[in-house]
């Protein structure tokens, strides 16, 4: 017989819209198929969430060994956060917060980057081009509300995210690494000097960019070309083009011009 979920627990998950809640219950709600496909792959997925009218089109899933509650209808729109929801999601544990050494030799600092939606594209990007670790301060959106993960599209699994309420200190600590600002007034980013095997990007807020303390600990503060009209760049589509530059420096042979 299958185990349907109670009021009770429906009232809990849709707590986990918060950041405060998510903390609380140590869990994090993922939502449509390729999602916790992901979650069930990396092996984060405790529990699946299948809306009972639809659980024909799951079968893979709902046959995964992952536990499963059913929800009608009315819960699962409750529990949601997208507006047309496919009816399948996934409880998965909150993981501990790693060490800032553990985020690697290519990171990703954000500073006060305010939309979730921006910062699930920076870390889906991180995650393609092989940037190892995201650092963020604590105004920056949780990478774990439901916009973040639908943006990182199960990236959330594979990067790790480490969040400090001290980001220059943070950045302190990081012996050894080249740390780019990405900053209106800098010099020209393609015109830049190699940069060593461990890099930090620095990714301010949309509309004030770099805090000053924050700015202060790059190395080298870097500008995009504007020869149109546009004055910046959504942040995320910035922080996605100097990752991608950076990796194509990596890759090409250090004797080609």
């Amino acid at each position: 017989m299958n185990q349907r979920a109670t009021a009770a627990q429906v009232r809990r998950w849709r707590a986990l819209s918060t950041r405060a809640d998510r903390m609380a219950q140590g869990l994090f709600l993922v939502e449509g198929e390729h999602m916790v496909l992901e979650a069930v792959r990396m092996g984060r997925a405790q529990t699946l969430l299948a809306q009972e009218d639809r659980i024909e089109r799951f079968p893979d899933l709902l046959s995964s060994g992952v536990p499963v509650l059913y929800l009608t209808q009315t819960q699962f729109a409750q529990v949601a956060d997208s507006k047309t929801p496919q009816g399948i999601a996934a409880l998965c544990a909150l993981p501990a917060m790693p060490d800032i050494a553990a985020l690697g030799s290519r990171i990703v600092a954000l500073n006060g980057v305010q939309d979730p939606g921006n910062v699930g594209t920076i870390l889906r990007t991180m995650d393609a081009a092989g940037f190892t670790g995201m650092l963020t301060d604590v105004q920056t959106a949780d990478a774990f509300s439901p916009k973040a993960l639908s943006a990182s599209m199960g990236s959330i699994h594979r990067v790790p995210v480490h969040v400090t309420d001290d980001l220059p200190s943070a950045l302190d600590s990081l012996v050894g690494f080249d740390i780019i600002a990405g900053d209106l007034r800098g010099t020209p980013f393609y015109a830049r000097q190699p940069v060593g095997p461990a890099v930090c990007l620095l990714i301010g807020s949309e509309g004030a960019g770099l805090h000053p303390e924050v700015l202060a600990r790059a190395t080298m503060r870097l500008k995009l070309p504007m020869v149109g009209g546009a004055e910046s760049l959504n942040a995320a589509v910035a922080a996605s083009i100097m990752m991608y530059d950076l990796l194509r420096e990596r890759l090409q042979p250090p004797n080609m011009p």
